[in-house]
This record gives C-alpha cells, structure tokens and sequence, in this order.
C-alpha cells in the first residue's frame, strides 16, 4: 500500500512539473512575441533604425523557439497557437513605400495584434494562481512587455485606438492595476536587500511609462518607452535570478 501511495505521489509531481514547465515555455513565447511587437514597430517608428531589426529578428526567433517547446510538451494545446503563428510568422515584414516610409499591411497588423492577445488569453487559461514569487515576478515583465508592445502598436497605427477589437483580452488599465498590486505586494514581504533594490528601481521607471503606455498620450515617448520597459523586465529578470539564488 505504501508503495502505490508512493507510486501516485511521484505521478503527481511528475505531472505538476511537466505542467509547470508548459507554462514556463508560454510564457516565453508570449513574452517573446510582446518583445518582437515593440521592437518591429519601434523599427518603423525610427525609419529603419537598425538596432530594433536586429532586436525584433531576435526576438521573433525566440518565439519560434519557445512555441516549439510549448508543443513539444503540451501538443493539444500548442495547437491553436502553433497554427496562428505559422500563418502569421512569414508576413512580418515590411514594405517601404517613398515619402511615407516602412508600412506593414492593415490586415497583418490586425492578426499580429490579434494573435498577442490569444497568447495573453491562454495565458491567463493555464496559469490559474501565482504558485511562487518567481512566478509573480515573470508576469511582471510579461505584463510591462504586453503593454508597451500595445502601445507602439498603437503609436505608428493611422488609426491609433480606433482600430481595437471589442474582443482583445489586452486591457492595460486593468494590467496596470494588477502590475501595481503585485509590486506592492513584494514591498511588503522580507526580501534580500538587492532584490528590494531592484524593485524598487522597478518602481520607479514604471512611473515614467505608465501614463503613455495605458493612456495612449499623443506625445511621441518611444525612445523613453523602449528604454524604460527593457530596463524593468532586466530588473525583474535579476530578481528572479537572485530570489533563485537566496
């Protein structure tokens, strides 16, 4: 009797584990995609620059690589996404038109924005409660990425927020709200003093983008955008290295 009790414990924690790491490879590739979206857009919004090409093409391929794995341990629900992605992946690029500059197509722009706010939505399906810290601090950095992706999407749309889905699952407001919440939660907690450190640098440069990254402002803030929220997911990825290592 002992033995199958042992032997159920070890399916479980197998089980857990394997679901953990779903989750894990997820979030990548939702993060991955928020992180491509900026940089593809930042890229139009500075006529080329070509530090964002690289930085999208990176991350662009970080998502192929994080969706791969998210298949290879949960096939059935990859699916969907594997799916999306494949139609949309090839269609990421540009067409430089003279006198109006890198264009991408409305309709690309729509699946592009639509198929962000899938991955967010499952999301929000597979991770149903924030197990550790680590966790919390990972969807941190996915919500900061998710938000600043809208809001260069946004920026260097004709028709700015006029051209949201009623359905879109992205809600800055409401992701703000929470940001804050979980922020003020590890200010409240024991923590290393590093890692303390480092959120409240956190806190502070997302006072900077916070307004223009939830109220769409009509000022053109994207280097200070783009600065601000790369600095705060490498922040938050440095505590979760150190809450790791504590």
């Amino acid at each position: 009797m002992l033995g199958l009790h042992r032997t159920i414990l070890l399916l479980i924690l197998v089980a857990a584990s394997q679901l953990a790491s779903a989750a894990s490879a997820l979030t990548e590739h939702a993060l991955s995609v928020s992180q491509s979206m900026s940089a593809f857009y930042m890229y139009s919004l500075t006529d080329g620059d070509g530090r964002y090409q690289e930085d999208y093409q990176k991350y662009l391929a970080k998502a192929d690589q994080s969706l791969a794995a998210y298949d290879k341990q949960d096939s059935l629900a990859a699916a969907e996404l594997k799916a999306g992605w494949g139609k949309l992946r090839p269609k990421l690029k540009f067409d430089f038109v003279d006198g109006a500059g890198y264009i991408i197509p409305v309709p690309v722009r729509n699946d592009y924005r639509d198929y962000l706010s899938l991955v967010y939505k499952k999301i929000g399906e597979v991770i149903h409660r924030e197990s550790n810290l680590s966790e919390q601090l990972a969807l941190m950095a996915l919500s900061v990425e998710v938000m600043s992706a809208r809001y260069f999407d946004i920026s260097s749309a004709l028709y700015g927020t006029m051209s949201i889905s009623t359905n879109d699952s992205v809600d800055p407001t409401k992701m703000a709200k929470i940001f804050k919440q979980r922020l003020k939660k590890f200010e409240n907690i024991k923590l290393a003093a590093a890692i303390k450190k480092d959120l409240g640098a956190v806190g502070r440069k997302w006072e900077f983008i916070e307004d223009k990254v939830t109220n769409y402002k009509g000022e053109a803030a994207f280097f200070l955008v783009y600065y601000n929220k790369r600095q705060i997911s490498k922040l938050l990825g440095n505590s979760q290295v150190k809450l790791a290592g504590a």
